[in-house]
C-alpha cells in the first residue's frame, strides 16, 4: 500500500496532505473559515463538525 508524505503547507495532518496542491488546500481553508464564522450554523453543530474533522 502506498503511502502519502505530509507536505510542508498547513497546520494540521490533514492539512498536510491536502498542501500538495495549495489550491485545494486554500478552497478547504475558506470552506472551513465560512463554517465557522458564520452565524447559520450553531454552536452545537460547529462542535460537531470540529470534532468530526479533528479525529483522524
Amino acid at each position: 500500500m502506498e503511502r502519502i508524505n505530509f507536505s510542508t503547507e498547513g497546520s494540521t495532518p490533514f492539512e498536510q496532505l491536502l498542501g500538495h496542491n495549495k489550491n485545494i488546500l486554500k478552497k478547504w481553508s475558506n470552506l472551513e473559515d465560512a463554517l465557522f464564522n458564520s452565524n447559520t450554523f450553531s454552536r452545537e453543530l460547529k462542535e460537531e463538525i470540529r470534532r468530526t474533522l479533528a479525529f483522524n
